[in-house]
């Protein structure tokens, strides 16, 4: 996943883990749908899940595990099942906070990397999915490579790929193993805890500086009846028209100077009675708000602020009409 490059020598690099590091994973919620959660621990116990699906990320397709585990513990074939028709419940979210840290790395001018075990069938529909992944120059699949993390060949391969010298680069993953894997290699490796835990890390490893402040008040133009939907049920799941926060990857907002700009933009078909003006203060917030241009020119006059998580009903202190349409 990714187009390889060849001319950039030098420039500091960040490989991200996805499940545990950007991604929120959880394999029991894919048997949940098939017995009583409380059987769900149990039942993974039973078949010793990390071995077994170790091996899908080694490149065993779901078929080859079912048919590997019809000789061991053919009792519990068809309820593991469930992990290749309902894998993508597996991934119910972004981690919180670690979007923006990857915003603020690609401001820097850092270069994004994804290193991560998955199987290769449900890869592509998980990279569908969530935007953020897009923000990655490449991934490195290990179902794909027939290699799983923690050997650190996995490692080797992605250094040669995308040739990163390991002495600019840093991997970034849940677990202790594959952090001491990629140092065998000469990567440094980062064990990830929390998004604060490892912006801070990154501060200290010279990659980012302090987090420019937000705006006192930002904007976000929502559906009317998205908006009621949301005040009914505390989930507001859109980032901007036609587009969820996870297929984004952030919630889209404006300066005050911008709500015209973009009502015209991208809400001129629609009667201003449809829409809201919600009004936001990031203080509120649980998530971060990173202001970026979404051109990549990086140019501060075009940079809007985005909310890399939910946009929680709660934080919007006052709704409002929007403006009337402006000449063009």
């Amino acid at each position: 996943m990714g187009t390889p490059a060849t001319d950039r020598p030098g420039r500091p690099t960040v490989i991200f883990d996805l499940g545990g590091v950007l991604l929120e994973h959880d394999p029991a919620l894919a048997f949940a749908t098939v017995m009583p959660v409380e059987d769900v621990p149990g039942f993974m116990l039973a078949i010793d899940y990390p071995a077994w699906h170790h091996q899908h990320d080694a490149g065993r397709t779901f078929a080859e595990g079912l048919s590997v585990l019809g000789s061991t513990h053919p009792q519990h074939v068809e309820a593991a099942r469930a992990l290749g028709k309902s894998f993508q419940t597996t991934l119910p979210g972004y981690v919180p906070g670690t979007g923006a840290v990857l915003a603020e790395l690609d401001q820097a001018g850092v270069r994004l990397l994804g290193l991560t075990n998955f199987p290769d069938e449900p890869f592509d529909e998980t990279y569908r999915r969530f935007g953020l992944l897009r923000r990655l120059e490449g991934v490195l699949v290990s179902g794909r490579e027939g290699l799983a993390k923690p050997d650190p060949a996995i490692f080797g391969r992605l250094l040669e790929r995308w040739v990163v010298d390991p002495a600019d680069a840093v991997f970034v993953d849940d677990r202790a193993d594959n952090c001491a894997a990629a140092e065998q290699v000469g990567l440094t490796g980062v064990i990830f805890d929390c998004a604060d835990g490892l912006r801070e890390r990154l501060v200290g490893l010279g990659l980012l500086g302090p987090r420019r402040p937000a705006p006192d008040r930002i904007w976000h133009i929502a559906e009317a009846e998205h908006w009621a939907e949301a005040v009914r049920t505390g989930r507001y799941p859109w980032s901007t028209r036609g587009m969820t926060m996870l297929e984004q990857g952030y919630v889209h907002c404006s300066r005050t100077d911008q709500v015209d700009g973009v009502l015209n933009g991208c809400y001129s078909d629609l009667a201003r009675t449809d829409l809201v003006l919600l009004e936001i203060h990031p203080d509120r917030l649980a998530s971060p708000v990173i202001s970026e241009d979404p051109s990549g020119r990086r140019d501060p006059r075009s940079e809007f602020p985005h909310i890399y998580g939910p946009l929680e009903p709660g934080a919007v202190v006052a709704t409002h009409p929007v403006p009337s349409r402006q000449p063009r």
